[in-house]
């Protein structure tokens, strides 16, 4: 007969412990449902009560188009990207600013804030509020009186401040306030006032500036709050503050450009009335009246090919001394005043240059800007630093372009004297007032085109002064929200069950990681170090029902309960019996040329159920017709005399010491039908039983008992309190180590083998005990096929039932 479990064959023993598979994460799991379980009710019903009690927090949403300004030049647009950035990323930013979020503050109050009742708006309990900047951080409970009124008292210090009527302005430090006829519906009404800064604060926080199209000029802005009321008030304020104080910064613009053309425009009506005046003063005092009349087609040409190279050389030089003077005063130049760039304004041809007119704007637009900066920020500031950062770029911009302008007019230059050396000796007879004549004509006709120009340019800004910015404006206003945001119950539902089943696998991974002991015979043979499993043995149930009817199940512990037991002789077609009848066989065959006689039962713990294996495999034997001889070695604490009932004097001491002969030593116990069974009990406790087990007449004995009986079974004590199952042992013929299965720990099993195996002691194997198939299947799924039996069956006076 073969034992099923322990002939799941060798593939199932060629797991190792570092191999992970699906099932083995299954059973884990299984076993642990209840913590599983446990976990998700517990974070589930967090979450729940998370979503149920939280303040409900609502959102709203301005939406703003920002339309980018475009020049006449697609480069510049390029230039201007790339070097500053997109104006809509850049209005964003302004969007973020503290000085938007301040003037929010302001405008709604928002220091002042309601604490109780929680999740009512504050413009259902109040209008009218207005709050200073100085306003002291306070906590003020109103408490309602009798005659409808509140009282009025800061909650820490409890000083009183008044009463507050409903449709009469109350008052609190720093802040002032109307309460509305839905406040006499509360008893209490605590109001925390919040520190400027800490309300500006909680405001750039809560507020969401995005962009939710990058090809659109439209800006998104978000703000959350558990206030139904000031949540859609807060964007639509921010979206008016933003486009009025936008609109107010154009129109200084705007003023600032009409006031510098003007200057302009006055100065050069100065200069072209001056260069008028001098054509006419030169022609009046030259007396030129025709220039053809005076000299040959040729001689009229280099007039004229001089007259041009005179003006680009002075050009040239003009240009050239303007830069060094703009380069003298740029190093020494007071931030605060006008940028010494704006000069080049005065060079005609230069500012007839597309490229350099639209420089020249936008460094007066940057300069303006900065200067308005500076009446209320200094150089220090991020922004003033930002502003003259670019000052600084469109200068050395602009410094660039007058230097390439100026090469270029020096290549003039050098190409006019190339051709004017071929007509050398001609140049002598070209008449000097004809030059001059040209160059004043010259002179008047650019000064007049410039005027013309700037004229234009001083009508475009009076428009953009006058009219309203159209470049922003509220494409949506933010509403009233009809569902909060958050708490979003069934997602943090789902949340908690996840995060419960998450813990429930982690505390379940722990539990298995910090368990020790022993559950399958593939444990047994890891801490044994490959010893042959020689039985599985089910867990006992008590024979009979208990008050409920049900089979109930016998722990290990006491001589009574060991009695109870003793299922092999009580019910032989117990599966437990058949069990012991297993391990009988697998002891038969450990040895086939020379099976055991004496065999020592041992555990490594007390209460591994190694005394009743020894008792219950004593009685399979004996039903069998085998000569069997039990003897209690225990001689620290031995309890098989009580099982059977006999006395413990004579015993084995007794024999030993040569006190009692071993016929008066062994009690025959009457096993009824299973027939007897003799017993020698341990007699009388030595105080050294290591040393009595060890002697030679424990050998002696020994060999005097094989001679009598086919069968030795010797229960002795555990092998890590103490060394008698070690010494006993070496004399006889092999031990078997008894395990109980989700008790004994696998460090200890390991250590037990160990002290056999130091004093050479012949070992038979192991015996997992009390295996519960039901339970046990969990962590080894074969054993729910093999406890088929076992989990339908119980014993009730001898017969056989299904449980119910």
């Amino acid at each position: 007969m073969t034992d099923e479990p322990q002939g799941i064959g060798p593939a199932a023993a060629s797991h190792t412990e570092d191999e992970i598979h699906l099932r083995d994460v299954w059973n884990l799991l299984v076993r642990n449902w209840l913590v599983l379980t446990g976990a998700v009710v517990l974070c589930a019903g967090a979450a729940l009560a998370y979503s149920l009690y939280t303040v409900p927090v609502y959102e709203a949403e301005t939406s703003i188009q920002i339309q980018e300004e475009r020049s006449e030049l697609p480069v510049l647009d390029i230039l201007q990207t790339l070097s500053t950035g997109s104006e809509v990323e850049t209005e964003m930013e302004v969007l973020r600013s503290r000085t938007l979020a301040e003037a929010v503050v302001d405008t709604l109050g928002l220091q002042l804030e309601v604490q109780v009742p929680r999740g009512v708006a504050r413009t259902e309990l109040m209008g009218s509020v207005f709050v200073e900047r100085w306003a002291p951080e306070g906590l003020y409970v109103l408490d309602r009186q009798p005659d409808g009124s509140f009282a009025v008292t800061e909650q820490e210090t409890q000083v009183a401040y008044g009463t507050a009527r409903i449709g009469e302005p109350a008052a609190l430090p720093g802040a002032t306030f109307t309460l509305r006829e839905a406040a006499g519906d509360y008893d209490q009404l605590i109001l925390q006032v919040h520190p400027f800064g800490k309300a500006v604060k909680a405001l750039q926080e809560r507020i969401t500036v995005s962009r939710p199209n990058r090809e659109a000029a439209i800006v998104a802005v978000r703000y959350e709050s558990s206030d139904t009321q000031l949540v859609h008030l807060v964007p639509n304020t921010l979206a008016d503050v933003y486009i009025e104080q936008g609109t107010e910064v154009r129109k200084r613009e705007a003023t600032s450009t009409v006031r510098f053309l003007e200057r302009q425009i006055d100065t050069l009506s100065v200069q072209l009335r001056r260069a008028e005046e001098a054509l006419t003063a030169f022609r009046e005092g030259e007396q030129v009246v025709s220039i053809q009349a005076e000299a040959e087609a040729q001689v009229s040409q280099m007039v004229r090919l001089q007259g041009e190279r005179n003006a680009i050389e002075a050009e040239r030089d003009a240009l050239q001394r303007m830069v060094d003077q703009i380069d003298r005063e740029a190093a020494t130049a007071d931030p605060t005043q006008p940028s010494p760039y704006t000069k080049l304004i005065s060079f005609p041809t230069l500012f007839r240059n597309q490229a350099a007119s639209e420089l020249l704007r936008a460094l007066n637009e940057a300069v303006s800007q900065r200067s308005q900066l500076l009446q209320r920020r200094t150089m220090q500031d991020p922004d003033v630093q930002n502003l003259t950062a670019r000052i600084k770029e469109i200068e050395e911009q602009l410094r660039n372009t007058a230097l390439t302008y100026l090469r270029g007019l020096e290549n003039q230059v050098e190409g006019y004297d190339r051709m004017l050396a071929q007509y050398g000796s001609d140049l002598e007879r070209i008449p000097q007032r004809e030059v001059e004549l040209l160059r004043l004509e010259r002179e008047r006709d650019v000064l007049e085109e410039v005027y013309t120009l700037l004229q234009n340019r001083l009508q475009e800004a009076r428009i953009l002064e006058a009219v309203d910015d159209a470049t922003v404006r509220v494409v949506d206003a933010a509403v009233l929200p009809a569902e909060p945001v958050r708490p979003r119950t069934m997602l943090n539902l789902l949340l908690g069950i996840i995060l419960g089943g998450m813990l429930g696998v982690g505390i379940a991974f722990t539990r298995e990681y910090l368990d020790e002991t022993v559950h399958t015979r593939e444990d047994v043979q890891a801490a044994t170090g490959g010893a042959p499993i020689l039985g599985m043995i089910p867990r006992i149930r008590q024979a009979g029902l208990n008050g409920r009817g049900k089979a109930t199940q016998v722990a290990i512990g006491g001589a009574g309960e060991l009695g109870a037991r003793l299922v092999a002789g009580r019910d032989p077609r117990n599966p437990v019996s058949e069990a012991y009848r297993t391990l009988r066989t697998n002891l038969t065959f450990s040895n086939p040329d020379r099976p055991p006689k004496t065999i020592v039962f041992t555990s490594p713990l007390p209460q591994d159920g190694k005394s009743t294996s020894a008792a219950n495999l004593a009685i399979t034997l004996t039903q069998q017709g085998i000569k069997t001889l039990l003897i209690d070695a225990d001689l620290r604490r031995g309890v098989l005399h009580g099982v059977f009932g006999v006395e413990r004097d004579p015993g084995l001491t007794n024999v030993l010491a040569g006190s009692a002969s071993i016929t008066d030593a062994i009690r025959t116990i009457d096993l009824k039908e299973s027939g007897t069974l003799d017993f020698m009990p341990t007699g009388p406790y030595p105080p050294n039983p290591a040393e009595i087990l060890g002697s030679q007449r424990m050998k002696a004995l020994l060999e005097a008992l094989e001679e009598r009986y086919d069968l030795i079974l010797i229960d002795s004590a555990p092998l890590t309190v103490v060394t008698d199952a070690a010494v006993l042992g070496t004399k006889a013929d092999g031990v078997v180590l008894v395990a109980r299965a989700s008790f004994t720990e696998k460090g200890a099993l390991t250590y037990s083998i160990e002290q056999l195996r130091n004093v050479r002691a012949p070992v038979l194997g192991a015996v997992l005990n009390d295996v519960d198939y039901r339970r046990d299947s969990r962590y080894y799924s074969t054993y729910g096929k093999y406890g088929y039996y076992h989990h339908y069956y119980y014993s009730d006076g001898g017969k056989k039932k299904k449980r119910s």
